[in-house]
C-alpha cells in the first residue's frame, strides 16, 4: 500500500512546537511563541503548514501572511533569522533526501498555488533546497558565524588579536556591561546606529521595538547594554535563547563610541555567562558586520533564502515594483 501525503494547517501550538523541537532546521525562530511575537510586532497573522505522511507530521514550514493590492504573500517574519523548511529526522542508513524531497516538493507546489509571492529564510541545518530551485524558485546563499562556547579561556584563545585588544581596552578604561530591558534605550541605540551612518534602518524602529518587547514578554530574549565611564550608552545587544542554542539577535550602537570596544565586550561577557551553549551571530552578510563577527573565531556557516512566485508574470510584476521603489 502506497504512502499518502497531505498538507494541512497546524493549529495546535503543542503539536507544532514538538515537531519544531525534533525537526531538522528547527530553532526557536520557528516556535509558536516566536511567531506570536512576530504577529504582535507586525500585525501580520502567521501560518504553520504541515505535511503528513500516513497521518504523521514529516515536514512543515511557517511564515507571516500579508496582502497588498490583492496579492497574497507568505514570508519569514522581519527580524527572524531563520524560519522556512522543517524536516522530520530520518532514521536508518538510507539517504535522507529520499524521504525529504517529496514532502518538500509538495509544500513548494502548495505555496505556488496559495500565494503570489513567497520569501523564506531557512536554517543552516537545511542544506538541500533543490525542491525549491527545481520549481523555478531563486535560492541565495547567506552566511553566519557559529561558535561553541566551551571554557572561557579556550573561547578567548580563538579570538583574533584585534578583538582581544578591543575587549582589553574596554575593560581597562572602565566600560560597564549591565542587563537592560529598557525598550526606549534600545530604540534610541537602534536608530542612532543607522542615522549617524547616513542610512535607513532595515526594519522600522517601531516594529523592532515592539518585537523586542514581545520577545522579552515571552521570556525568549534578554538585553545587555555597555556604558562608558562617563555613563554614555555605547551599545545595546538583545540576545535570544532557544533549546538548541543562543543567538545575538538585534542590536544598536552609537558609532561615535565605537572606539571604546563596548560592542566586543558585550559579546565576551555573554559568552562567559553561557558556557556550554552553541552561539550563533545570526548573519554575516555585510562586509563591516562580518569583519566584526569574524574576530570572535566562529565557524563560517552558510544558509539559504528562497524566493518564489506563482507565475513568471507575477515574478516580473514584483521585479518591476522593486525597480520603481528604488528610483
Amino acid at each position: 500500500m502506497s504512502d499518502t501525503l497531505e498538507i494541512h494547517p497546524v493549529s495546535d501550538p503543542r503539536t507544532w512546537d514538538e515537531f519544531v523541537r525534533r525537526a531538522v532546521g528547527g530553532t526557536v525562530f520557528s516556535t509558536w511563541a516566536w511567531l506570536e511575537c512576530a504577529r504582535q510586532a507586525t500585525g501580520q497573522p502567521f501560518r504553520c503548514l504541515g505535511v503528513y505522511r500516513n497521518g504523521q507530521l514529516v515536514a512543515g514550514l511557517s511564515g507571516v501572511e500579508g496582502r497588498r493590492a490583492g496579492l497574497r504573500r507568505l514570508g519569514t517574519p522581519v527580524l527572524t533569522p531563520h524560519g522556512g523548511l522543517l524536516l522530520a529526522p530520518v532514521e536508518g542508513k538510507g539517504p535522507a533526501e529520499a524521504e525529504w524531497n517529496q514532502p518538500a516538493e509538495l509544500l513548494v507546489a502548495y505555496l505556488q498555488r496559495a500565494y503570489h509571492h513567497c520569501a523564506l529564510s531557512h536554517a543552516p541545518a537545511v542544506g538541500d533546497l533543490r525542491p525549491f530551485t527545481w520549481a523555478g524558485w531563486e535560492a541565495r546563499v547567506r552566511y553566519t558565524y557559529q561558535l561553541d562556547l566551551g571554557r572561557p579561556e579556550r573561547v578567548w584563545a580563538g579570538f583574533e588579536h584585534r578583538t582581544r585588544k578591543a575587549i582589553a581596552k574596554a575593560e581597562r578604561e572602565g566600560v560597564v556591561v549591565e542587563p537592560t530591558a529598557d525598550l526606549e534605550l534600545f530604540r534610541r541605540q537602534y536608530e542612532l546606529l543607522y542615522a549617524r551612518q547616513g542610512g535607513r534602518a532595515p526594519v522600522d524602529a517601531g516594529v523592532a521595538q515592539h518585537f523586542v518587547a514581545a520577545a522579552f514578554g515571552a521570556g525568549l530574549a534578554a538585553g545587555l547594554a555597555a556604558r562608558s565611564p562617563e555613563g554614555e550608552v555605547a551599545a545595546v545587544v538583545i540576545f535570544v535563547r532557544g533549546a538548541e542554542g543562543v543567538y545575538a539577535w538585534v542590536s544598536g550602537a552609537d558609532p561615535e563610541l565605537s572606539h571604546t570596544g563596548a560592542a566586543s565586550l558585550i559579546q565576551w561577557r555573554y559568552f562567559a555567562a553561557n558556557s556550554g551553549q552553541r552561539f550563533d551571530f545570526t548573519g554575516a552578510n555585510i562586509p563591516g558586520i562580518a569583519l566584526f563577527k569574524r574576530g570572535f573565531g566562529g565557524r563560517l556557516v552558510p544558509y539559504f533564502a528562497t524566493e518564489g512566485f506563482s507565475s513568471r508574470w507575477m515574478r516580473g510584476l514584483f521585479s518591476g515594483a522593486r525597480v520603481l521603489r528604488n528610483l
